[in-house]
């Protein structure tokens, strides 16, 4: 026990000799700044203030230099440099940029904050450089590129003093578009770089540069409303900035005529595939009624999931309010109902792949996998938490490569497109004999691995007909209730 004690004794003895180690505690001091502004007129977004600037402490180390460039109450540019010894002095340049509320004449002011080591700070306001606004006298909406066909080769806006804003009526976009705003617009629907021109920066509209553009770091303004049919106008304050729009509010349809109403050779389509429909973007009320002519007969033209046949020439919408695509398939005198393409899972899902069809009463299976036509894929509607719906034609045959498998083949997607999907071999089939077939895929005859993974495929056994396919994410199953 004295040994212990005694070795305790002496650790206490070595830590009580050991030099104290402390910074060095300096006076309060007080740094001085002198400054002498070196550019008296900027424009902004294209010219730069510089200034000369000297910060001496006598007694006190500095430690930095707090530099604020500002245009009335916006920050233009900001940084702290640090300022070593007791002596800094250098020749700083800042870019001020064009923004929201810098009106012509603007003063360009910088705020200086010397601090040193021992935290004692002077400040010091630099005056002197105008800011000046680049000339405005006109602006023009513009397609980001040439070949943007939503608004041709661009629009002139007009100057209206009573809002001292630049205008734009009677347009005729879509309800979603994108453009630049620029003070000089070609009659070849090309900007005009050499003069301002505004886009966006993250979520903010300013003036940008076409190296910017290129890069995208700056990309076009997108107006998207899906509450309108279509944008008729824009509005732009050149002074703040405040970009508003407006435009003909969808209104949901009552009375549909297909022959009237549907365009032919619809936009939203592959050109390849646009020539056999007619199609529209139309606007419906969840359960609303609906009256549908320039069908053969709406009893077997109808929409199996997102309608509902009342009788005679009537149906009633079972999705939820909002835009949808009806195209009208000429040949198969059937009507197609779609959510727009950008809707995804949970609020849809799509289904696409060989063997499959729309159910009309002389349906065509796919031969192949593809989103260029409503044939070629189906919408799933949401009719249950986590549980989506679709009716298709399903035509099984002959598979060459797989005794035991079929010519049936598809899955699941989340999105319009490839990319986000459902493996086949995490579900149960309820109703036909299909295979769910796991992430390894199937193995071919000669040993190699097919590119099946996840798909769903049918058994060797015959299927023809029109079924109403159910996925249920919350009992991981998928089942097939035939309708005819």
């Amino acid at each position: 026990m004295k040994k212990y004690i005694n070795i305790v004794l002496a650790a206490l003895l070595m830590v009580a000799c050991q030099p104290e180690h402390f910074r060095t505690v300096y006076p309060e001091g007080n740094p001085e700044i002198k400054a002498e502004v070196l550019t008296q007129d900027v424009q902004f977004g294209r010219d730069s203030i510089s200034f000369r600037v000297t910060v001496d402490e006598k007694q006190t180390p500095l430690s930095q230099l707090q530099v604020k460039v500002m245009v009335g109450l916006r920050v233009a540019a900001t940084e702290m440099v640090r300022t070593p010894d007791y002596h800094y002095e250098a020749t700083l340049t800042y870019p001020v940029p064009f923004g929201p509320n810098m009106p012509e004449g603007e003063q360009v002011k910088v705020y200086l904050t010397a601090t040193n080591v021992e935290g004692t700070a002077t400040n010091l306001i630099l005056t002197g450089c105008t800011g000046h606004r680049p000339a405005i006298e006109s602006m023009y909406i513009m397609p980001p590129s040439v070949n943007y066909a939503a608004i041709g080769k661009g629009k002139q806006m007009t100057y209206d003093p009573a809002k001292e804003a630049f205008v734009a009526y009677d347009l005729k976009f879509p309800k979603s578009v994108q453009f630049l705003l620029a003070v000089v617009g070609t009659k070849f629907g090309r900007v005009d770089w050499d003069k301002p021109v505004f886009g966006m920066v993250g979520d903010n509209l300013q003036m940008i540069a076409k190296e910017q553009f290129e890069a995208e770091e700056a990309k076009a303004v997108v107006l998207e409303d899906d509450n309108l049919e279509s944008i008729d106008t824009i509005i732009f304050n050149p002074l703040t900035f405040e970009l508003t729009f407006g435009g003909k509010v969808a209104m949901p349809v009552t009375a549909l005529d297909v022959q009237t109403d549907l365009a032919e050779e619809p936009a939203y389509m592959s050109k390849s595939v646009a020539k056999y429909y007619r199609g529209a973007k139309i606007f419906f009320d969840k359960d609303s009624e609906v009256e549908i002519t320039g069908v053969v007969d709406l009893a077997k033209a109808y929409n199996l999931d997102w309608m509902e046949y009342l009788g005679g020439n009537k149906v009633k919408f079972l999705g939820n309010k909002g835009q949808y695509y009806v195209s009208y398939k000429m040949e198969e005198d059937y009507l197609v109902v779609e959510p727009l393409y950008d809707l995804t899972e949970p609020d849809v899902m799509y289904v696409c792949g060989v063997g499959l069809g729309q159910p009309s009463w002389t349906p065509q299976a796919t031969s192949g996998w593809g989103f260029d036509s409503p044939n070629q894929n189906l919408v799933c509607r949401l009719v249950a938490p986590k549980t989506y719906q679709v009716t298709a034609y399903m035509l099984n045959g002959e598979n060459a490569d797989f005794d035991d498998y079929g010519s049936l083949n598809f899955k699941f997607f989340h999105q319009h497109g490839w990319g986000g999907e459902e493996s086949g071999g995490d579900y149960k089939q309820e109703g036909l004999t299909i295979h769910g077939v796991d992430a390894n895929g199937l193995t071919k005859k000669d040993g190699s691995t097919g590119n099946e993974k996840g798909n769903w495929i049918a058994t060797s056994a015959p299927i023809e007909g029109i079924y109403r396919i159910t996925l249920n994410k919350n009992t991981m199953t998928t089942s097939y209730e035939k309708i005819r």
